[in-house]
């Protein structure tokens, strides 16, 4: 015999009992009630006494417990009302307009954060994708003057190194006194020239008076015939014209040659070779100077192209709102891990940046508002423990804590909202669902307690099952406050005594099957 079995056989067999009228006897001033008891003591069998084999028991699923002393908190019983967290709750709204191209979801699906969901084409993105491209351009043609304009300075700084060694260079000479000694020694020569010039003319000049001295002696005896005497007078003359050249010549290297001992003497060929050095320094310097200046330029190009840029991005990326986006389309994502309970929107579809196409919701945890009377206000404190129950999930109980006490008291309810966290809750707790709030407080004490599932409750009574030597015994006990799973029990049980937690509805279908056959004989 099965488990299942034996319990529809205890239940059929309740039924029936139940169906028939106990037999009644009389004559002797009994019932039939003193008869059975009388029966059931000789058999040693005590009234509300239940007793199974072994294989019974293992098919009913007995199990037991020691009665000990618990921690029992007070709780308050109020009317609740299931709520999304801010967190557990994620609309889904396109970051740019434009037009709907791909949808990867249906509505019911499971969608992990980050997820893809649907894909949008946007002008207004591409357009923000252009920029980006125009001012990446602009910065690579900054970038190329700016490397063309580094060139320029460092050619420039190489002419001014060139100059600056030159203007060292010139300076040892002109201390040396190199420069005014060519010209002098120029000129010194030229004087000599001139002064050797003017001696052979002069020489010649006496030799040609000596022959037309002659030539006129013998011109007077009419040995030589006049033009002979007419020549040697023009080359006498022409040899004057020499000599009076020569005689200048003399005159202006000697002006020269005076010029130029004045000018040694003074170091002024040294000043002037120093200052031709040193303007080359000063030209090399303006040179390396615009070069700078136009480095500096072209890096501010480079910058002013660089925050374009960043200003493009920054704009693609509020387009994009952060998605994942290539050139015009950008994705929609899921903001959260959870299931898509809304999808508005079809493909084709143009959309706005007002309006929510799809909602995400994950139901992990979620708010359970409480609503507590007014008179029971004080008793609720932040971070008390609370149990959660609805009605379509029956003996299932949700674990919470209270987050934010309300301030105000409802003028319809007369109640105050009480926000509680329930975690862990794995979808079962949905948005609006009804719910009975179970709030701890005060301060827990010690108390006889047993777990809820141990209680059977008959006609209105509370029982519960106690191990008794080879039976269970029926006890009725009366129950207290109730606390995360367990129960007070005011009287009727004492620490020590083993109780039944599982399997008391079996025990008693066989204590009633029990009192049915009592009936009978």
């Amino acid at each position: 015999m099965n488990k299942f079995t034996f319990l529809f056989a205890v239940i059929a067999v309740f039924a029936a009992g139940c169906g028939k009228e106990a037999p009644h006897t009389e004559g002797d001033g009994h019932g039939h009630e003193a008869e059975a008891a009388q029966s059931q003591k000789e058999e040693g069998h005590v009234e509300g006494e239940v007793k199974l084999d072994a294989e019974q028991e293992k098919l009913a699923g007995i199990e037991v417990e020691t009665v000990q002393m618990r921690a029992i908190q007070a709780s308050l019983d109020v009317p609740g009302v299931v709520n999304s967290t801010t967190k557990g709750r994620a609309v889904v709204t396109p970051p740019v307009a434009g037009r709907i191209v791909t949808i990867n979801v249906a509505l019911g699906d499971k969608v992990r954060q980050g997820q893809t969901l649907a894909t949008i084409e946007s002008v207004e993105l591409a357009q923000s994708w252009a920029s980006i491209a125009d001012a990446e351009r602009n910065r690579d043609a900054a970038s190329a003057t700016l490397r063309e304009t580094k060139s320029e300075v460092d050619l420039a700084l190489s002419k001014l190194s060139a100059a600056k060694s030159n203007l060292a260079r010139q300076r040892e000479l002109a201390n040396a006194g190199a420069f005014s000694q060519a010209p002098l020694q120029q000129a010194q020569s030229e004087l000599n020239d001139a002064q050797s010039e003017l001696l052979s003319v002069q020489k010649e000049q006496a030799s040609h008076a000596e022959v037309v001295r002659r030539l006129e002696n013998l011109y007077r005896d009419g040995i030589v015939s006049k033009s002979e005497l007419e020549a040697a007078r023009l080359e006498l003359q022409q040899d004057q014209i020499r000599l009076d050249r020569a005689a200048a010549r003399i005159a202006n290297a000697k002006a020269t040659y005076d010029r130029e001992k004045n000018i040694a003497s003074r170091g002024l060929l040294n000043a002037k070779e120093l200052q031709t050095a040193e303007a080359d320094v000063r030209s090399a310097q303006l040179e390396v100077d615009r070069a700078r200046i136009r480095v500096r330029s072209a890096e501010a190009a480079v910058a002013n192209a660089n925050r374009e840029i960043a200003n493009a991005r920054s704009v693609y990326r509020s387009s994009s709102a952060g998605g994942n986006a290539s050139v015009g389309r950008v994705a929609l994502t899921a903001p959260i891990t959870g299931t898509l309970t809304h999808l508005d929107v079809t493909k084709g579809q143009a959309v706005d940046r007002t309006q929510v196409l799809m909602e995400v919701e994950n139901l992990s945890s979620v708010w359970v508002t409480a609503n507590v009377p007014e008179q029971d206000a004080v008793k609720v404190r932040t971070g008390a423990s609370v149990r959660v129950t609805v009605a379509a999930l029956k003996g299932r109980e949700f674990v919470g804590v209270v987050q934010v006490v309300g301030n105000r008291v409802d003028p319809k309810t007369r109640a105050i909202p009480v926000q509680c966290l329930v975690t862990g809750v794995s979808g079962e707790l949905k948005p609006d669902m009804f719910a009975t709030v179970h709030l701890n407080y005060g301060a827990g004490e010690q108390a006889i307690a047993v777990p809820r599932s141990a209680v059977v409750t008959e006609e209105g009574e509370s029982f519960v099952f106690v191990k008794h030597e080879d039976g269970y015994l029926k006890s009725p006990v009366k129950l207290g406050t109730r606390s995360d799973g367990h129960v007070e029990v005011v009287s009727g049980l004492k620490v020590g005594d083993i109780v039944v937690v599982k399997g008391g509805f079996v025990l008693a279908s066989e204590q009633k099957k029990d009192e049915l056959k009592g009936h009978e004989h």
